[in-house]
């Protein structure tokens, strides 16, 4: 099968830990343990967050009053890049050095015009104060929201076009290498045709999704650390979904800051491709795969959601 494999951010870096180059390493070693079998038996294409070191980075060179804030879209690569890397090195780590694996930057295309860049909502970088905010927006342009009183940039998460190197990372699929992608980079099309980087942040599982669809997959994994979609999360009455239809999912209540995104973006792709997809823990991958266990959106079904046995 040909899979798109999209990691959560914690892939290299779980909640609380600190952001040091032996904790992503170990982190990225133990996701490589889990994806080796699957990149073994199918053509992978892997994807993921890269939230922690993003913000990391952000908070870095905007806090840098010498020198000029680096671009949002100049920070998308170097943060893709540095999990790509660890991701692609530790995967030929496991899978041996006969086996090519490809760490592949990608842009993705969006327009200028998208709705998103009048009404920003993605918080980046550090807090300011209520009148260095408002300077920051004078002199650079950004947008700032408050919270609890102080201040912090937001940037636009406009809707995904198309991925520029899509046919790049099918031919390489088909020549058995494993893809792992870095990014992806934000860009608009030009007048001439050329290509420009674009101050946003996309979303990570919007584009796994396109991406999906583009290689025409036959399946597409959203891999975080829940063991699956769970109905009243949190509840004494919570209940953890098998399989489920993207209507019956759409007709669901989720959190929108946490497995919203990524219900939305596997319902898209299997509204669009007739095919499946799934959610659940990446330490559960194999499972996942032959349906044992995580969520699984399917194109139709009989009856109401299937639920797994409390």
């Amino acid at each position: 099968m040909r899979l798109v494999i999209s990691l959560g951010g914690n892939a290299l870096l779980r909640k609380g830990q600190a952001i040091t180059a032996e904790n992503q390493r170990e982190n990225a070693s133990q996701a490589a343990m889990w994806l080796a079998p699957v990149a073994r038996a199918h053509h992978v294409l892997v994807t993921h967050g890269s939230g922690p070191q993003l913000a990391m980075l952000a908070q870095q060179s905007f806090s840098y009053s010498v020198a000029e804030p680096t671009r949002l879209d100049l920070l998308c690569a170097q943060a893709g890049g540095e999990t790509g890397y660890l991701l692609a090195r530790e995967l030929r780590n496991r899978l041996g050095g006969d086996r090519s694996v490809v760490a592949q930057m990608a842009q993705v295309l969006v327009n200028p015009d998208d709705e998103a860049f009048r009404s920003p909502t993605k918080p980046i970088g550090p807090f300011y104060e209520r009148i260095h905010a408002h300077q920051l927006r004078q002199q650079r342009g950004w947008d700032f929201s408050e919270f609890n009183g102080e201040y912090r940039r937001v940037a636009a998460v406009p809707h995904l076009q198309a991925t520029i190197e899509a046919h790049a990372s099918e031919l390489m699929l088909e020549s058995g290498s494993t893809v792992v992608i870095c990014g992806p980079v934000p860009v608009a099309e030009l007048p001439t045709g050329g290509l420009s980087g674009v101050e946003a942040l996309p979303d990570k599982d919007e584009f796994a999704s396109l991406l999906a669809l583009e290689l025409n997959a036959d399946a597409l994994l959203l891999l975080t650390d829940v063991l699956s979609v769970a109905i009243d999360y949190g509840k004494p009455e919570q209940r953890h979904v098998r399989q489920a239809t993207p209507a019956m999912l759409r007709a669901t209540s989720f959190d929108a800051g946490s497995i919203g995104p990524k219900i939305e973006a596997a319902c898209a792709f299997v509204k669009s491709s007739g095919k499946w997809a799934a959610i659940g823990s990446l330490s559960n991958v194999e499972r996942i795969l032959s349906g044992d266990a995580g969520t699984r959106v399917v194109p139709t079904m009989a009856g109401a959601i299937e639920l797994w046995p409390r």
